[in-house]
């Protein structure tokens, strides 16, 4: 049977623009507040306004832009609201998913977490946010995976962005890069005892301080 559909090889505009923009927002390129002019981005980027536009749309729907009527498309602004709300439902999705991984816990999936968290180490005395906070994202996002619950993982997905977005826009001092390391060491240490109630309690409890440390910085920087 001849193939219905034909091989992508190469990146279509629509993503290309969509991986620029946001990394525009997540690097501090894009501030809150900005205005996105789709004009200006479709001359920038060499491309028509049509791929922008599609990006602009999913972007929305992730909750890193805004569309004002009659004013524009703008860069979400993060309130102590969003950061809270964003924290506390990551807590209840990462909670069930590191519950049901710990019910198929092995080796390989224990080393797998661990070279994450030392690619996360060496991101954080290198000064690098950037890959700090991808590697953090990246720890989080492979409990949701091993839970091997498809629509948990495909909600924990919608809330990946945002995340990396606010953590990024709330400054990259050295100080504040290792305190959110050091708040991964309880869940490997809980994961590595078998013990699921303890690995529950400890991603929470990174969960809650992770949140309390970025509305103390959220306040520093109004």
């Amino acid at each position: 049977m001849s193939p219905i559909f034909k091989k992508q090889e190469r990146i279509t505009l629509k993503t290309q623009a969509l991986n620029e923009i946001k990394r525009a927002i997540q690097n501090g390129k894009l501030r809150a507040g900005d205005r996105i002019v789709e004009t200006k981005l479709a001359e920038e980027m060499g491309m028509s306004k049509f791929p922008i536009r599609e990006a602009i749309r999913y972007l929305e729907k992730e909750g890193l832009v805004v569309s004002v009527p009659f004013k524009g498309t703008y860069v979400s602004r993060f309130d102590e609201r969003d950061v809270e709300e964003l924290y506390t439902l990551r807590s209840a999705l990462e909670e069930l998913a590191i519950r049901l991984f710990m019910g198929r816990v092995n080796e390989s999936k224990v080393e797998k977490l661990e070279t994450i968290l030392r690619q996360m180490q060496k991101a954080a005395k290198e000064q690098k946010l950037d890959k700090m906070v991808s590697a953090d994202m990246q720890f989080h996002r492979t409990i949701c995976e091993l839970s091997e619950h498809r629509k948990l993982l495909g909600i924990w997905l919608t809330l990946e962005n945002q995340t990396k977005s606010f953590i990024s826009r709330e400054g990259d001092s050295y100080e504040r890069q290792n305190k959110l390391v050091e708040t991964h060491h309880p869940i490997l240490k809980a994961i590595k005892s078998g013990d699921s109630q303890l690995a529950e309690k400890s991603i929470r409890n990174h969960l809650i301080q992770a949140l309390v440390l970025l509305k103390n910085l959220y306040k520093k920087n109004l």
